[in-house]
């Protein structure tokens, strides 16, 4: 089965073009771009899903040891949930690799081989590969990361590639050459998670750079967030070369009188693939920055066909690891461990209450009822040579009076 379910026939005659790529955490959208005379042709959606254009980010391993991309992973992920593989994208540059049936899939192999797949389904329609490919990846990727994957896409055969972040290409399908001077724009990306909104800025033929940005921002308050950001670097909603909606644009998003030129297209969730195979144009007439910045992938389209040294992974942030302590006992061993001295203390003192009053209640029960307590005997005198001891066999009783004498 061809990738991504469709049956195409081989063009006998190679039709250049252009190839944009963009990879979302849901949907996946390509489109092209086809020379026309000396120049290029307006950027088309490439079809990928069995639906609609765009096709699911999800790989599937088969019983053949195979993966199956796009819409017929997920169908036949939605059978065997166990060997259904999504998020790798945003995995790039883990330690980790993606395990499925013990099996273990490198992140930026599994985006290699979703490239491999798109790219294979465009060779069959224009008969032969693209002369350029730009893939979009998410807006915090390091150098570490880009080089990652471009090692990848290099060992598969993709040398001519240029790596953006998505909200550069969305630009690119609008604004895809700032004007002269100092510009600055604006990119709202709406998703499940809500919109991230991101300010862009560009200084002459440099072209288009990320600024700040805002994650998970309410769709009502996108445009709010994203003039406080352009005032924040000393723009005011005026002065914004213009503002692109992409993504799941819900309607009436766009307000009724702008204060600067927005922009949504006809399709917003394709906006980026749309962008990407027009900066693609601009890069296979090798027309753009020359150079990518080490930290940031913020040039408009970077040399990229020589691969250096892989840079050092980027320093995990410290952990500090606080040791989990036991809740407390509350019977009444804990009371005597924690205070040893004291309940020792209190237990000898109460042993010794309980001795004088059992050897008390003793006395009282013995004695019986009526019975006066025996009298305190006194010390005896030591006998004098005068007195003469007199032996007693039994003993005296006498009736006591009412003074109390016998």
């Amino acid at each position: 089965m061809p990738p991504f379910g469709r049956h195409e026939v081989r063009r006998k005659a190679p039709l250049p073009y252009v190839l944009g790529i963009d990879v979302a955490q849901g949907r996946t959208h390509a489109a092209t771009c086809h020379r026309q005379g000396p120049g290029w042709g307006e950027p088309e959606p490439l079809w990928l899903g069995e639906r609609s254009p765009a096709a699911a980010s999800a790989l599937f391993l088969d019983d053949e040891g195979y993966l199956l991309t796009g819409d017929a992973a997920a169908q036949a992920g939605a059978q065997v949930p166990s060997r259904l593989l999504t998020g790798f994208h945003r995995r790039i540059g883990d330690d980790v690799p993606m395990l499925v049936e013990g099996e273990p899939f490198p992140p930026e192999t599994l985006t290699t081989v979703l490239v491999e797949g798109i790219a294979e389904h465009a060779a069959n329609l224009f008969g032969g590969p693209p002369h350029h490919l730009v893939l979009t990846h998410p807006g915090d990727w390091g150098g570490y990361r880009r080089d990652v994957l471009r090692r990848a896409l290099a060992e598969a055969g993709f040398t001519a590639v240029t790596l953006v972040p998505g909200s550069i290409a969305a630009l690119g399908a609008h604004l895809p050459l700032p004007g002269p001077g100092d510009q600055v724009a604006g990119v709202c990306e709406f998703g499940n998670d809500g919109v991230n909104v991101t300010l862009a800025t560009a200084t002459g033929a440099g072209g288009w750079q990320l600024g700040q940005s805002a994650e998970g921002v309410a769709p009502a308050a996108a445009l709010s967030t994203l003039f406080a950001l352009a005032g924040a670097a000393s723009t005011s909603p005026k002065g914004l070369a213009g503002v692109v909606f992409c993504g799941d644009v819900p309607p009436h998003a766009l307000p009724a009188r702008p204060p600067c030129p927005m922009f949504a297209g006809p399709v917003p969730p394709a906006a980026a693939a749309l962008g990407a195979a027009t900066l693609a144009t601009l890069r296979a007439d090798h027309r753009g920055t020359p150079q990518e910045p080490p930290a940031v992938e913020t040039t408009l389209l970077p040399k990229v066909d020589t691969l250096g040294e892989l840079g050092e992974r980027p320093p995990r942030p410290p952990v500090e690891i606080t040791p989990f302590e036991l809740p407390e006992r509350t019977g009444p061993l804990s009371m005597f461990r924690r205070r040893r001295p004291l309940a020792a203390a209190v237990l000898v003192l109460a042993a010794a209450v309980s001795g004088v009053v059992i050897t008390v209640t003793a006395r009282e029960a013995t004695a019986g009822p009526g019975t006066s307590p025996a009298p305190t005997p006194t010390p005896a005198l030591a006998p004098t040579s005068a007195d003469t001891p007199t032996p007693v066999d039994t003993p005296t009783h006498c009736t006591p009076s009412g003074e109390g004498h016998c």
